[in-house]
């Protein structure tokens, strides 16, 4: 019997050995580029590509577009995303702790000057007035840039964000269809339509809003914006193909524009896609002013699938 006992203890002890052997393997923190979704402790940097830094001078703009002096502040600078990957390289991200990057809206967007006292003078170096959501902005890079700055970044433990704007596309008059590029949408090169004669009902056009409730906000214009109507069946299946086209390029976050002014059901609908087909983190954009509370907002943030920027913590801070 104590025999048997001895053996026992002596095979306890051996497994227990064996096991105390094997490393543990700690899980994956937040900041992982192989957490898409967790953004908890990530420390994000937004870059405004055109404003960062010029990597490839042959693909900068020309004429009215551009200025190489960077003094008039609405044309294009020539920020890039290969001058993006060349500050990845040179440590200058990593050195400031920076986990994350969110950057302006890749898409193609439209090519004219605006010429009004709204507008006067403007492009959009900004990212915000596409034309083609399945298209890179040439004066941001190519596709294979794209592609060379999502591996960069990952190599240097970096998740990519991009800002993704589907509520409009560009300024547009309903009764000047010379306007700019008149909010014309296109599908990987192939025109789907314009603001003027919008037979396929593609847009709204009920006006600017004058923000004076929630409804007026989503279905009029935004400053002259032409109004994405993305309930139509056609917006509806091109806006998700175009996300899913990024997202397979391997993006790691999408910041939503303006989810204040698009239905809160077509915008879940959106996030359903999202999560179905590859989750990544997600936020929207919803101004709140200086000491403004909105139920809406709550709402959107607890239903909507996305999270949300804290624009009532911000005024707060500017406040203090």
């Amino acid at each position: 019997m104590k025999k048997t006992l001895k053996l026992l203890s002596i095979l306890l002890i051996t497994i227990a050995l064996l096991f105390s052997s094997i490393p543990s393997v700690p899980a994956a923190p937040d900041t992982s580029v192989s957490n898409v979704v967790n953004y908890s402790t990530d420390v994000i940097y937004q870059i405004v590509t055109d404003r960062f830094l010029d990597g490839n001078p042959s693909n900068n703009p020309t004429g009215d577009l551009y200025d190489p002096t960077h003094t008039s502040l609405k044309k294009y600078f020539g920020g890039d995303w290969q001058g993006i990957i060349n500050k990845i390289n040179d440590g200058y991200l990593t050195g400031m702790g920076i986990t994350a990057i969110w950057i302006s809206q890749p898409v193609e967007n439209i090519y004219a000057v605006l010429p009004d006292s709204t507008f006067g003078g403007s492009t959009s170096y900004h990212g915000y007035w596409a034309r083609d959501f399945k298209k890179t902005n040439p004066f941001f890079g190519s596709f294979t840039d794209f592609q060379n700055l999502i591996a960069t970044a990952h190599a240097h433990n970096i998740k990519v964000i991009i800002d993704f704007a589907p509520n409009h596309t560009s300024p547009a008059s309903e009764t000047d269809p010379t306007y700019g590029e008149n909010g014309r949408l296109y599908d990987n090169g192939v025109l789907l339509g314009g603001y003027t004669n919008d037979t396929n009902g593609y847009f709204h056009h009920y006006g600017g809003t004058n923000f004076s409730s929630y409804e007026d906000g989503i279905y009029r214009n935004l400053f002259d914006l032409a109004d994405l109507d993305q309930q139509n069946s056609t917006i509806d299946s091109y806006l998700k193909a175009a996300i899913k086209l990024w997202l397979d390029m391997g993006i790691d976050g999408i910041r939503m524009d303006a989810v204040k002014h698009m239905a809160f059901g077509w915008q879940k609908n959106f996030m359903d896609s999202i999560l179905s087909y590859r989750p990544v983190f997600t936020f929207g954009e919803w101004y709140l002013g200086t000491n403004e509370v909105d139920p809406n907002n709550t709402y959107f943030a607890n239903e909507s699938g996305m999270s949300l920027l804290d624009f009532r913590f911000a005024q707060k801070v500017r406040q203090v």
